[in-house]
C-alpha cells in the first residue's frame, strides 16, 4: 500500500506520515529523501525546480499547459515512480496524490486544519511570533497551491483529488493517523468483498 499525504503548512501532515510509517513498518519518503536519492543517482538536475517547489514563471506555465495534455508523463513524476516503484510506503507532498492515482493499492489523503490552530502549532515549535507565523503559513500554502496546479492542473486541497480529507486540528495527530489506517483497512476489505462485481 502506498499512502500519499498532501497537507496545509502547519497541519501536522508530515508528523502524521511519520506515525503511519512507524505503525505500518514502512519507509517515509518526503521531498528531502527523494531529492537526495536523485542526487545520488545523478538525476537531480533534470527535476531540480520540482524539488525546490518553485513554480515556473507565468509564461512558462502557460506554455507548459498548452504542451502537456498528459501531465503525469512529466519527468519529475516518472522519476518519483521509478524511485518508489510499488513498494509499500508513506509519501508526503510532491503531488503524490496525482502521481500514484492509478495505482490499485494507493490511498491519498489531504490534511488541513484551522488557521489559528496551525499558527499556534508552528509559532510554538519554531519559536516565532504568531504574526510572522501567519505570513509564513499563507505564503507556504499559496506556493504549494500554485505548484500543485502547475504540475497537475488540479486545485490543491480540493477533496475530489483525494480519497480522504481530514481536519487534524479537530482530532489531533495520533487520531488522524489512526483514522487513515482505519480507512485503508476498510477500503481493502471493500475491494476484497466486491471483487468481480
Amino acid at each position: 500500500m502506498i499512502i500519499t499525504i498532501g497537507r496545509e503548512y502547519g497541519s501536522g501532515g508530515h508528523d502524521i506520515g511519520e506515525k503511519l510509517a512507524e505503525k505500518l513498518g514502512v519507509e517515509l519518503y518526503d521531498k528531502e529523501y527523494l531529492a537526495e536519492r536523485l542526487k545520488e543517482l545523478g538525476d537531480y538536475e533534470e527535476v531540480q525546480t520540482f524539488f525546490e517547489e518553485k513554480p515556473a514563471n507565468s509564461l512558462l506555465y502557460a506554455i507548459a499547459r498548452e504542451e502537456a495534455d498528459d501531465r503525469l508523463s512529466r519527468k519529475p513524476f516518472e522519476e518519483i515512480r521509478r524511485l518508489i516503484g510499488t513498494r509499500p510506503c508513506v509519501l508526503v507532498g510532491r503531488c503524490a496524490n496525482a502521481i500514484f492515482r492509478q495505482q490499485e493499492d494507493h490511498i491519498s489523503v489531504f490534511v488541513h486544519a484551522d488557521l489559528d490552530w496551525r499558527i499556534q502549532r508552528i509559532a510554538q515549535s519554531n519559536g516565532i511570533s504568531e504574526k510572522a507565523t501567519k505570513v509564513l503559513i499563507q505564503e507556504t500554502d499559496r506556493g504549494r497551491a500554485e505548484f500543485h496546479r502547475q504540475y497537475t492542473g488540479e486545485e490543491w486541497g480540493d477533496s475530489r483529488g483525494y480519497q480522504l480529507s481530514l481536519d487534524s486540528g479537530r482530532i489531533g495527530i495520533q487520531q488522524a493517523a489512526e483514522l487513515i489506517l482505519a480507512y485503508g483497512e476498510a477500503s481493502w476489505r471493500w475491494k476484497e468483498d466486491n471483487k468481480g462485481i
